[in-house]
């Protein structure tokens, strides 16, 4: 999977590289003139009796030998542990210094890792330990980050342990990912030689529109959202907009030498680049053969959603998606959902739930109530309010809305509430929190520990609750609150949001 997730990395990002197993768990790899060794594991934790939130990889007195062997050979040394759950790589700083007469491990926190899976990246100092498994003064510096980040690390790998250097981390990443992909370039390349009455596409193309959705599908499923937290500020609303993709495919206009007009510009040695692997030898059947084919298998792989079928790791074949019908969250054989982002003022679409098609009759209860117009617009505004304060607005198929500040998440459950009902929307409010929290974050890891749970009603409910509800809020640490002036207000008129 490492080795899938590098190649991947580097071939989409057009750089001349080669890679190749040289040992159990060692690869060499180079690139720009550069030569790297990496030896690579697995994070795992660190065992029983140490804190929970502790994380490691080890290196055995084998490897260390062979490392050193290396490292005499005037070639960068990467120590890098991977986590499937979180997708991230973690790097710790290689030194001549260490102890080669016994097993070392390198560590970094779950919370490091999980805010790296949100965030892009984070770094970690620790005490290092000696051979008693006693601290000293000495730090060291882990960085983890998104694993379809590694050509960046790679280019400022001598820096990456500077403390100031991270300090601009985020925008590094937001620049990286600007251009386009050989993944875009291919969807780009493929429509400009889509058969059509004239060789022009229309910019109304409904086909354009397509390409957009299946370049942004793409970038979700690599773990890079919200937006604007990975793209520069100055395009997250147009990121591969149709408007892009039109002018991309001219670009390739431009590039072909059987056609006149187009336009210059863009990244001419990656559309070359790519060109050249179907057209080298000119426009021929064979080559448009090719690039259909290749095209075909990568849309099929994008909108499979998984990772591991994105990189080439997994055949799509292999991938049968188990869907529950009427199930819950603790269905033994569940799906793990992705956390999407929000759409604001989709259209309202009334849907008739019967409850005798449910085995579980709390989630018909729960389904009944997300089909409810007065639910869907407490949700919406709750995400505007949000997104006002250019916060993220997330969800998914059991959370009805999630959001992140200063690295803690913010889980909202929304329950609309007559006289009749109040009390049982309170009970399954809360039921639902505590579930949803501990499936996502300690089961799934899917959200950070650090969330905090609110219950947001449709209306001012003070009238309605009584001590023992409030009482029962606060033992379970879950925040009562609704809308009201285009703010999340709590008791008392308390501004919260």
């Amino acid at each position: 999977m490492i080795l899938d997730l590098i190649n991947y990395s580097l071939d989409q990002n057009h750089l001349e590289y080669s890679i190749e197993e040289v040992d159990s768990q060692l690869l060499k790899l180079n690139i720009k003139n550069k030569k790297f060794i990496i030896y690579y594991n697995d994070i795992a934790s660190s065992g029983s009796g140490r804190n929970r939130d502790e994380v490691r990889i080890q290196l055995s007195v084998s490897i260390k030998h062979k490392l050193i062997g290396f490292s005499a050979e005037d070639i960068n040394i990467i120590l890098l542990g991977y986590d499937n759950e979180t997708n991230t790589f973690s790097f710790w700083k290689y030194s001549n210094d260490i102890d080669t007469n016994t097993k070392q491990s390198l560590y970094t926190r779950r919370k490091i890792i999980e805010e790296a899976k949100i965030k892009g990246f984070s770094k970690y100092y620790i005490k290092k330990r000696d051979a008693f498994n006693r601290r000293f003064d000495q730090k060291s510096l882990s960085l983890s980050c998104n694993a379809f980040l590694f050509p960046l690390i790679i280019k400022y790998y001598s820096k990456i342990f500077e403390r100031d250097f991270l300090n601009d981390f985020q925008n590094k990443i937001k620049r990286f990912n600007y251009p386009y992909c050989k993944d875009d370039l291919l969807l780009s390349l493929n429509l400009y030689f889509q058969e059509r009455k004239t060789k022009n596409i229309d910019k109304n193309d409904p086909d354009l529109k397509e390409v957009s959705r299946l370049c942004n599908m793409r970038f979700k499923t690599m773990g890079f959202i919200p937006l604007k937290d990975f793209v520069p500020d100055d395009i997250v609303e147009k990121f591969r907009n149709t408007n892009g993709i039109y002018t991309k495919i001219q670009n390739f206009k431009h590039t072909d030498p059987n056609v006149e007009g187009g336009y210059p510009g863009g990244a001419h040695g990656a559309q070359e680049k790519i060109w050249n692997i179907y057209f080298q030898d000119g426009v021929n059947n064979n080559g448009k053969k090719k690039l259909f084919s290749d095209a075909e298998d990568l849309i099929k792989r994008i909108l499979s959603k998984n990772k591991n079928i994105l990189i080439g790791k997994t055949e799509i074949s292999k991938i049968k998606e188990k869907k529950i019908i009427h199930g819950n969250i603790f269905t033994s054989n569940q799906t793990i959902p992705d956390i999407l982002e929000f759409t604001i003022d989709k259209k309202y679409k009334n849907r008739v739930i019967n409850p005798d098609n449910f085995s579980d009759k709390l989630e018909a209860l729960n389904q009944t109530d997300k089909a409810n117009e007065i639910h869907e617009k407490t949700v919406n505004d709750l995400a505007k309010i949000f997104k006002n304060k250019e916060l993220p607005i997330m969800n998914t198929k059991h959370i009805d809305f999630y959001s992140e500040y200063k690295s803690r998440g913010k889980l909202f459950e929304i329950k609309t509430f007559t006289n009749s009902n109040f009390n049982q929307q309170i009970r399954h409010g809360i039921s639902q929190l505590r579930e949803y929290y501990f499936v996502y974050s300690q089961y799934w890891k899917k959200i950070p520990i650090n969330t905090d749970l609110f219950l947001l009603l449709n209306k001012n409910p003070e009238k309605k609750i009584n001590d023992i509800q409030l009482n029962f809020l606060k033992d379970q640490k879950i925040k009562l609150c609704w809308i009201k002036n285009n703010n999340v207000i709590s008791l008392n008129n308390e501004i919260l949001f």
